[in-house]
């Protein structure tokens, strides 16, 4: 039984299922419009006379719209069509506005699409992937690797086009970004539609669906799951990693072209990196399925801090790339191997209660009455509520961290002094990662 379980569960899932090819294809237009688009914003916002600070501001509105889009919109739909519908929606909604919108703070603000646009795209992932079982490693990493695969086509893509179209309409950057927004938020949609067309619902050879379906959750459950030592611990390392991000990477093109290198190859170069993050996640996700993800999450978030201190001193294209491509080396095995410890943490939680369901009951030959009888639910907490509940965390602690990079420039830091201080807190997140260490006991 087991040499037929691991026969079953060889080659790629890419390969064999369709629902992950399918929403492979239409995460990554996704992915592609949104690395575009945030890759933009900065210079953007500098265009439109914009300040540093306001760049920061912008990212606090984004985590703000994951918030919403994690906890509120994602009750609001559930089925796989109608969730990426939506959130492409949402995706689109924030190119229009790029496309439309001359000033600063309105393009500042609408990241709130944004965010509930990715924030519902993540809810998508994790779903999918608890249905995988053992695979479920593979399936977050090839669905985050599409993700991240078309946010670097799209960043690479951003700097070369706009310095293109610059040159060849001779309009300036901020017009020349206004009508990528637009072009992107039309193409976008069009793609998306077509792709869900060819199907992202149902149930795939190889996919064990749960039969059942909750309509809500009991917040005692979720409190019991995540008040354990383990659950607590793996939700300050989502803290304080995102924290570090939302204090330096809002600004980090902003330094990279201070220290002398031009837009296009500073898109070049995350294009790079993200390429080589994408393509580790897929391969990540099967090294974390085989050997667990405390090693992986422990030297990932060290070596991605180390580099991450080095960004300061990046002066040139070939050593902004090396820099990269690490940082993507390291995070292409964080992102399966911190969300494979969340599914492994939260145990599942099944409660079962009934109420009244009052009804109009009518004989043969006697007049309508009023009847009832006991209705019995049954409700599981499990996976997808505890990974929502430290994503959630993670992008809380991504908007403080945002907020608190733009307290620290109005006060008159630096770029590179929030640079320094996000790499420091990420070697700090690496080694409190091994509390998470457990003793395994012997049968």
């Amino acid at each position: 039984m087991v040499e037929d379980h691991e026969h079953k569960n060889t080659g790629w899932l890419l390969r064999k299922n369709p629902v992950i090819l399918n929403l492979f294809t239409a995460i990554f237009t996704l992915g592609l419009m949104g690395g575009l688009l945030r890759f933009l914003f900065p210079f953007q916002i500098l265009d439109l006379g914009g300040s540093e600070a306001l760049i920061s501001w912008g990212s606090t509105f984004s985590s703000m719209g994951q918030i919403v889009g994690l906890l509120g919109v994602s009750r609001l739909v559930r089925e796989r069509r109608s969730t990426l519908l939506v959130a492409g929606g949402l995706l689109s909604l924030f190119a229009l506005i790029v496309g439309i919108t001359p000033d600063g703070t309105v393009l500042a603000v609408a990241r709130i699409t944004e965010g509930m646009g990715s924030g519902l795209l993540l809810i998508l992932i994790i779903r999918v992937s608890t249905e995988f079982g053992p695979s479920r490693g593979e399936s977050v990493g090839t669905l985050l690797a599409a993700m991240f695969l078309g946010s670097a086509i799209g960043q690479g893509l951003a700097g070369w086009t706009v310095e293109y179209l610059v040159l060849l309409i001779m309009a300036s950057q901020a017009r020349v970004i206004m009508l990528v927004g637009a072009a992107m938020s039309v193409l976008s949609a069009a793609v998306l539609v077509i792709t869900v067309a060819r199907g992202v619902g149902g149930v795939a050879e190889h996919t064990a669906l749960p039969k059942h379906t909750h309509g809500h959750t009991h917040l005692g459950a979720v409190a019991k799951i995540v008040s354990s030592r383990r659950v607590l611990l793996l939700a300050c390392v989502y803290l304080i990693y995102d924290f570090s991000h939302g204090i330096y990477t809002p600004g980090l093109s902003i330094l990279f072209e201070g220290n002398g290198i031009p837009m296009e190859q500073i898109g070049l170069g995350y294009l790079v990196g993200d390429i080589v993050w994408g393509i580790v996640q897929v391969y990540a996700g099967r090294y974390v399925d085989r050997v667990g993800h405390l090693g992986p999450l422990l030297m990932s978030l060290i070596v991605k801090g180390a580099t991450v201190i080095l960004y300061p001193g990046a002066s040139s294209f070939p050593l902004l790339t090396s820099l990269l491509i690490v940082a993507g080396v390291s995070e292409g095995f964080l992102e399966p191997s911190r969300n494979d410890a969340a599914m492994s943490f939260a145990g599942t939680t099944e409660l079962v209660h009934d109420h009244p369901h009052h009804y109009l009951a009518r004989a043969q030959g006697l007049s309508f009455s009023l009847a009832s009888h006991r209705h019995e639910h049954v409700h599981t907490t499990g996976s997808s509520e505890i990974v929502s509940f430290l994503q959630t965390i993670g992008i809380a602690g991504f908007a403080m961290g945002s907020t608190a990079g733009a307290w620290l420039l109005l006060q008159g830091f630096f770029l590179a002094d929030l640079v320094l201080v996000g790499g420091v807190l990420l070697v700090c997140a690496g080694l409190l990662s091994v509390g998470l260490h457990q003793r395994t006991s012997t049968s």
